[in-house]
């Protein structure tokens, strides 16, 4: 019987096939034809503070934050978390590196790469071939047939479409969270959010040169929260539950700005950085105008469009949109609720 590798080697020597006429029932991405939605004038584009605090306090079962001092366990996790933004290397909650992101960022940053590299590297890593298996056949990802191989996912998807797969392969391991009463409980809430805010900050950014540093962006921007996360699960006496508004003001901007270092970290390419730096920036002052229409605009843009779909239904009051936020949200909604 021939490896995995030598099958996808095979497989992949011929050109890939076209995608098959029948599109699957919840496409990854918009067509290559579509066309990406004109840039938001500044002041459609402001930041939502409120959202952000439902959001979080869904995260950590807060249903009313109170006008209260920081609590002495809130307090000692923002110090930890300042700590952490100083040295994040040095201490271990900070989510490590996925061990083969750096062999797909060659590859993404490659022009000649080719599909046979990219199924060698998942060939290669069992763990990551079986996880890559599993999110073919997930809802999102899955046609109207079980995937039973890569080629298949390709066909089905693209190469654009196995990219998006490997990448969220890789992440998987940094949302899981087995030990603590925080983490287990917000990870998975988070790894949804990621998996909606990359899709959306892909589908705004023009270019394939560019797209998969956005699908990047989205998938990366709130490392920082699952650190605090670990914190908070090792401070907290049990039973006690954060709920501080001077807390969760305090909290936000840090989380980003360890973001910032975990994404330097792990060495990320630049336009990615720059993003989530700006959009640390934004968290720690939220009246701050946007930037021009770059990277950093479509990840604001697709976080908010991300929280938004998953607070929906959850009791939150109905808001209108951001002219400039409308086509993203209709589009996770589409490939997310459809």
């Amino acid at each position: 019987m021939w490896s995995p590798l030598q099958q996808l080697q095979k497989a992949w020597s011929r050109p890939a096939p076209e995608p098959r006429q029948t599109a699957p029932a919840r496409p990854v991405l918009k067509p290559a034809a579509t066309a990406v939605p004109a840039v938001v004038a500044p002041m459609e584009a402001a930041a939502d503070p409120d959202l952000d605090r439902r959001f979080v306090g869904e995260l950590l079962q807060v249903a009313h934050w109170e006008d209260t001092p920081p609590s002495g366990a809130e307090r000692d996790t923002l110090r930890r978390l300042a700590a952490l933004v100083v040295q994040p290397e040095t201490d271990a909650l900070v989510p490590r590196r996925p061990t083969a992101l750096p062999r797909l960022l060659g590859l993404m940053q490659d022009e000649n790469a080719s599909a046979r590299e990219l199924a060698a590297l998942v060939a290669q890593d069992p763990a990551l071939l079986g996880e890559v298996m599993r999110l073919a056949n997930s809802v999102q990802f899955r046609g109207q047939r079980r995937v039973e191989s890569l080629e298949q996912a390709l066909m089905m998807l693209g190469q654009w479409g196995l990219r998006q797969l490997v990448t969220r392969a890789l992440m998987t391991p940094v949302f899981s969270a087995r030990q603590g009463r925080f983490a287990p409980r917000a990870n998975p809430r988070l790894w949804d959010e990621a998996a909606r805010c990359a899709h959306g900050c892909a589908w705004l950014t023009d270019g394939d040169s560019t797209r998969f540093d956005a699908y990047l962006a989205g998938m990366v921007v709130d490392t920082g929260m699952i650190a605090a996360l670990r914190v908070m699960d090792q401070v907290f006496p049990p039973q006690a539950q954060a709920g501080s508004q001077q807390f969760l003001a305090t909290l936000l901007p840090m989380c980003a700005r360890l973001s910032v270092g975990i994404a330097r970290q792990w060495q990320l390419p630049a336009p990615v950085i720059e993003a989530i730096a700006a959009h640390a920036e934004r968290c720690a002052d939220p009246g701050r105008p946007p930037t021009a229409a770059t990277l950093a605009t479509h990840l604001d843009t697709a976080i908010r469009c991300a929280r938004r779909l998953l607070l929906k239904g959850s009791g939150s009051p109905e808001q209108a949109l951001p002219a400039g936020d409308m086509a993203c949200q209709q589009e996770l909604e589409r490939a997310f609720c459809a």
